[in-house]
């Protein structure tokens, strides 16, 4: 698979292009520096939904005026920039056969040092100059539109979306379409469901009475805006009633509670610590529930439940 760069430079630079070189742009006046090619722009019309937006940096000699020093690239097809086997960005060792199919060094050793494409030897020789390209690219977040400002090298971009906190979160409320970060979906509930929580305060037990067909119940903490779902499920036995926190699923951690469900002078209580939950699924079935016997429903199948949510967090 072939990349297709469109390259944008200063005006001032166009005059570098020469006579015979129609086909490609320096990124300096100096003679150290290699020469790029170039792709011809698409059409917008024919630009990929999907592409992401890239920093190459070139190299730098010393006097250079930094902002000289790197090119904005419009990447059309980033799934070039990843192993073809295992699907993963490339990182440095790259390594091609004979034929030019590249593989990163993981699958090569699974692979017994075989091409799956050609069955050529794979593993011996490095492919350097995608290692540069990778070296040299940075990447926006794929969470920029919903506020993270970071960029990164290509061989960051997993390890920094699994702990991205601008993650979008889906709003609770079954017909509402809101999609944003967690702290915009705080506001957006606060103005646009406030009627649809229970408000809350963190450290302070508060009573819930609900019935036992519900699927779940939305909890606002009063200052922070924090939302929170109390998840009913029904089984055979009883009702299996968890707490998941609606926020981030890269954030790993969640708040310490408590539930507690009487029924004559026998309790039941679980301490355990939230899920994260952002909204986009169902949310995860907690392996730390509390088992309501049928034996504990109130008049009508109602339940009732203390509460309480504390403000301290574990972090795994």
């Amino acid at each position: 698979m072939m990349a297709k760069f469109s390259v944008d430079r200063e005006e001032d630079e166009e005059e570098d292009r020469g006579a015979g070189t129609s086909g490609y742009i320096s990124s300096s006046e100096s003679p150290k520096h290699k020469k790029q090619k170039v792709v011809p722009k698409r059409s917008n019309d024919e630009k990929n939904k999907d592409q992401e937006e890239v920093m190459v940096k070139s190299e730098k000699e010393e006097g250079i005026n930094d902002c000289s020093s790197s090119i904005s690239v419009t990447l059309i097809d980033p799934e070039v920039l990843d192993c073809s086997i295992c699907m993963e960005p490339l990182t440095p060792p790259i390594f091609q056969c004979e034929n030019g199919h590249i593989a990163c060094a993981p699958c090569c050793t699974k692979l017994g040092n075989k091409c799956p494409s050609c069955s050529w030897p794979i593993g011996y020789n490095r492919c350097r100059a995608i290692e540069k390209v990778i070296e040299s690219i940075k990447i926006s977040c794929k969470y920029s539109r919903y506020g993270c400002k970071e960029t990164f090298s290509y061989k960051q971009k997993i390890s920094h979306e699994e702990k991205c906190i601008y993650e979008p979160c889906t709003c609770p409320i079954t017909d509402c379409t809101f999609t944003g970060s967690s702290e915009r979906l705080y506001l957006h509930f606060s103005s646009k469901h406030w009627a649809s929580a229970r408000r809350f305060q963190y450290n302070s037990p508060f009573a819930v009475s609900f019935d036992k067909d519900d699927s779940f119940i939305i909890f606002q903490e009063e200052e922070d805006g924090r939302l929170f779902l109390l998840n009913n499920l029904f089984e055979r036995i009883g009702n299996a009633v968890s707490m998941s926190c609606i926020g981030p699923s890269t954030v790993k951690g969640g708040f310490a509670y408590d539930l507690v469900s009487e029924y004559g002078r026998t309790s039941l209580r679980l301490k355990a610590f939230t899920n994260s939950f952002n909204g986009q699924t169902e949310p995860s079935t907690s392996v730390e529930f509390l088992l309501v016997p049928y034996s504990f429903y109130r008049c009508f199948g109602q339940l009732k439940l203390e509460v309480c949510i504390r403000s301290c967090r574990k972090f795994s």
